[in-house]
């Protein structure tokens, strides 16, 4: 897959050159193309690539106690992948992210969802990378962690 970034607020500067390529690489090397039903098996396609190069699991926000979960973390890095999930879930990613770097978890935050003309190939009302890039422009005083968003095509 062809592989794009959105740097928000010095998240390239930020995430190590060693975990974008490693992102980047789990994102490309995907031969599963975007359509309908593929969402997952492209998720699980890159978490498996990423979790070869030592990417967690799902890590939960607040212990063992806490539901709410990012996808992964490597280092200092945490990260949110949305393959299939709709409009709200960018949402409640970014604030998971947010909170994770204000309670000093992690230091830079990476998301990985699909292009705007992957994402309706994938489904309807799906979380876009294109989107996304102009909403985080929107609330940068808000989301004001360094963050880099992996679209994918």
């Amino acid at each position: 897959m062809k592989v794009n970034t959105h740097d928000h607020q010095g998240g390239l500067a930020a995430l190590p050159d060693v975990l974008r390529q490693e992102i980047e690489s789990a994102v490309a090397a995907c031969a599963i193309a975007p359509a309908r039903g593929a969402a997952s098996s492209i998720g699980d396609a890159i978490m498996a690539a990423l979790n070869k190069e030592g990417w967690s699991g799902a890590v939960a926000l607040a212990g063992r106690a806490s539901k709410i979960s990012i996808t992964s973390m490597k280092k200092e890095a945490g990260l949110c992948m949305q393959t299939g999930g709709n409009m709200s879930r960018m949402y409640a990613d970014l604030l998971k992210l947010q909170h994770m770097f204000l309670s000093n978890t992690i230091n830079v935050g990476a998301m990985i969802a699909p292009s705007h003309a992957a994402a309706k190939k994938l489904g309807d009302n799906l979380v876009n990378a294109d989107r996304l890039g102009r909403e985080l422009d929107i609330f940068r005083k808000v989301i004001h962690m360094p963050l880099v968003v992996f679209a994918f095509d």
